[in-house]
């Protein structure tokens, strides 16, 4: 820059020079006749800063103020924007344009005739999927029609097993029972209804043979299966007795309501956990095979003493007791205060 622009110095120029320089000062109809004014520009040392960076310029282009308007010619406006600018003196415009590639119609018809190509492979491709959609929902119906037709067939043959059982087993022992199978080829349970007194009026061998027989039957049948059964009252259908089977036909008979040796699983619970962690614990027991309730009588104060891990291996030990051992079908526990019997906690 020249010194003697920051003196702020107002220079005469022509409206045609200034014209050139800034692109139009004054408002002009296209078609109006060339004229000539005289202005006051005043340059001032006018920096232009584009995204923080400061465009450089030449004594020719530099920016003036007029009429405390400031003034840049387009040319330089259009190298810190990074656009084109043209002056077209036959038709006096100014041509401001983007500085980007043209594209020339070849190209863009090779573009076109690429997205028509891309759509119908895109349509081929839906279509495709349409028709594998309709034939996987074909395949699934036909897939669950021979599941119903194979499970009715294996309905129909249990039935027809349940139908010999009944025929060849229902008055053994003088039981006057009923059979009925469920389940599937490799899964099959069977319920025997009786009067609860011609069930408890059989010994346990008896009970044993008489269940062995029917699995023996189902098994010449179905190898494979897993059996498990069930007794009821046919009176009002309570559970007499519950059995399971091995792969040999042998069954392991639980009747529901039998007693417990109460006196026994006490002294077994004493011998075990009378001085269980060193604190000094006494049991009682009562109820039967599907329900045996204990009380375990502690000190509340030795009882708060024990870990939390202790009291839990105290009662899981219990538990398994009766259950594994004793087979007890459920177990209701109370923790209580030997002083005065009320109740710690239950387990």
């Amino acid at each position: 820059m020249k010194s003697f622009k920051s003196m702020k110095k107002p220079v005469i120029i022509t409206a045609v020079s200034a014209l050139a320089i800034s692109g139009a000062l004054f408002s002009q109809s296209t078609y109006a006749a060339q004229v000539t004014k005289p202005i006051q520009a005043v340059y001032n040392n006018i920096k232009i800063i584009y995204n923080g960076t400061e465009v450089p310029y030449d004594a020719k282009t530099e920016p003036f103020t007029l009429d405390g308007v400031t003034y840049l010619p387009l040319r330089l406006a259009g190298t810190a924007l990074d656009k084109k600018v043209d002056w077209d003196g036959t038709n006096k415009r100014v041509v401001i344009a983007d500085k980007g590639v043209p594209i020339d119609q070849s190209t863009v018809t090779a573009l076109n005739n690429q997205i028509t190509a891309l759509t119908q492979e895109l349509n081929t491709a839906k279509a495709a999927n349409t028709t594998k959609d309709a034939t996987i929902a074909q395949l699934q119906k036909d897939n669950q029609a021979l599941k119903d037709t194979a499970s009715k067939s294996s309905t129909d043959t249990l039935k027809d097993l349940q139908k010999e059982l009944n025929d060849d087993h229902s008055d053994d022992y003088n039981t006057n029972s009923d059979i009925s199978l469920s389940g599937n080829k490799s899964d099959i349970s069977v319920t025997i209804e009786m009067t609860k007194s011609r069930w408890t009026d059989l010994s346990d061998s008896r009970k044993k043979s008489y269940l062995e027989d029917i699995v023996e039957d189902i098994l010449k049948e179905y190898k494979d299966a897993d059996i498990e059964g069930t007794v009821k009252n046919s009176s009002n259908r309570d559970k007499l007795a519950s059995f399971t089977t091995n792969s040999r036909g042998d069954v392991s008979l639980r009747d529901v309501a039998s007693s417990l040796d109460a006196s026994s699983i006490q002294r077994t619970l004493f011998d075990r956990y009378s001085n269980y962690a060193g604190v000094g614990f006494d049991f009682n027991v009562r109820g039967d095979s599907s329900k045996a309730i204990v009380d375990v009588y502690v000190n509340s104060d030795d009882w708060n003493k024990l870990s939390y891990t202790q009291r839990n291996n105290l009662t899981d030990g219990i538990i398994l007791q009766l259950k594994d051992r004793e087979s007890v079908d459920r177990v209701e526990g109370h923790i209580r205060n030997k002083g005065n019997s009320s109740e710690i906690t239950a387990f």
